[in-house]
C-alpha cells in the first residue's frame, strides 16, 4: 500500500500485475465447497466457546452480587447479610486523592528503577495492570507522595462513561510508578473495612449501575465521577471477620472462572489460526477432503 497513515491504497497497476494461484474450474469448486464445510464446522465451534465465555461473564456476575447481597455459601454455611447495614462508603476511606498527569514519552517504563504513571487502562475491572504506564521524562521531577503501594484501591473518576467507576486493587505493583490524574487513590481504615472486599463490593452489578448513576456529564464520552458523590455511595459492610471470609470465598470461585475463560480464549485464538491455515492450504493445493 501507498499513501500516508490513515490514507492508505491499493495502487490499480499492483492489483493488474497481482499473481494469483488459479486453479481448474471443476477444483475451484471443489475447494470452495470443502472451504465452506470446514468453515461451518469452525464457525459452529467458535459460537460455542462465545457462549461459554458470556456463561463465565454472568456465573462472575452472579458471584459477586452473591458475596454483596450476603448470600454466598461460606464454609457450606450461608451469610444471608440480614444483620449487615449499608452505610455511606466514606466511613471506610482514610483517604482519597487523584494523581497527577504530566506530558509523558509515549513509551512505557519498562524498568523498575525509571518512573513512570500509569495510564487509566492499567485499572481494569479486579485487575490492575502495572505495564500499562507511560514514562515520565527526566526533566519532571518525581511526585513520590504520588507513588502506588500494595494495598491501594484504585476507581477511575474521567473518561468515557464505560471506563469510569472501574475499580481495582493493588495486591502488588513494582516500585516507581505514580498514580494519573484520571484515577482516585483509596487507602482504607483497616478497622472498618478490607481493601479486597471493597474491591469486590465496587464491582458487583448492583453497585457498578449505582455508580453509573452517581457519573455527571452532557455526552457518554466524557463523564467524572465527583468525590462528594463517591463519597455518597451506600455499601454493605458486615463485620471484618465476615469480610475476610467472603473475600477467601470468591477468590475460588473466581480461580476457576479465570482459569476457563483463559482456556476460552486460547481457544478461540486457536480457531482463529486454523481458519488462516484452512485458506493458505485451500490456496496451495493441499485442502484435504473427508
Amino acid at each position: 500500500m501507498t499513501g500516508a497513515v490513515g490514507q492508505k491504497r491499493v495502487p490499480t497497476a499492483y492489483l493488474k500485475e497481482c499473481q494469483i494461484p488459479v486453479a481448474p474450474p471443476d477444483q475451484q469448486k471443489h475447494i470452495i465447497s470443502e472451504i465452506d464445510k470446514q468453515f461451518s464446522r469452525l464457525d459452529e465451534a467458535v459460537a460455542s466457546l462465545k457462549h461459554a465465555q458470556a456463561n463465565l461473564k454472568r456465573y462472575k456476575a452472579a458471584v459477586l452480587k452473591a458475596a454483596v447481597e450476603g448470600k454466598l455459601v461460606v464454609d457450606g454455611h450461608d451469610v444471608t447479610g440480614r444483620k449487615w447495614v449499608s452505610k455511606p462508603i466514606d466511613m471506610a476511606i482514610a483517604s482519597m486523592e487523584q494523581g497527577w498527569s504530566p506530558q509523558c514519552e509515549n513509551e512505557p517504563s519498562r524498568r523498575p528503577d525509571i518512573w513512570g504513571v500509569i495510564k487509566t487502562t492499567a485499572v481494569q475491572s479486579l485487575c490492575y495492570l502495572e505495564f500499562e504506564n507511560k514514562r515520565l521524562p527526566p526533566k519532571f521531577k518525581p511526585r513520590t507522595n504520588l507513588e502506588l503501594a500494595s494495598g491501594d484501591l484504585l476507581v477511575t473518576r474521567a473518561g468515557p462513561r464505560v471506563r469510569v467507576g472501574v475499580t481495582c486493587l493493588v495486591k502488588a505493583t513494582r516500585p516507581r510508578l505514580i498514580l494519573c490524574d484520571k484515577v482516585y487513590r483509596l487507602r482504607i481504615k483497616p478497622d472498618i473495612a478490607n481493601p479486597a472486599f471493597l474491591e469486590l463490593v465496587l464491582n458487583a452489578p448492583h453497585i457498578v449501575d449505582e455508580l453509573d448513576r452517581l457519573k455527571t456529564g452532557i455526552s457518554d464520552s466524557g463523564v467524572n465521577l465527583t468525590q462528594k458523590r463517591f463519597r455518597e455511595l451506600m455499601i454493605p459492610l458486615p463485620s471484618l471477620e465476615e469480610q475476610q471470609q467472603i473475600v477467601a470465598e470468591v477468590e475460588r470461585h473466581l480461580s476457576v472462572v479465570v482459569a476457563m475463560g483463559k482456556e476460552v480464549t486460547a481457544s478461540l485464538q486457536r480457531a482463529e489460526r486454523l481458519r488462516s491455515s484452512m485458506l493458505a492450504s485451500a490456496f496451495h493445493g493441499k485442502l484435504v477432503a473427508d
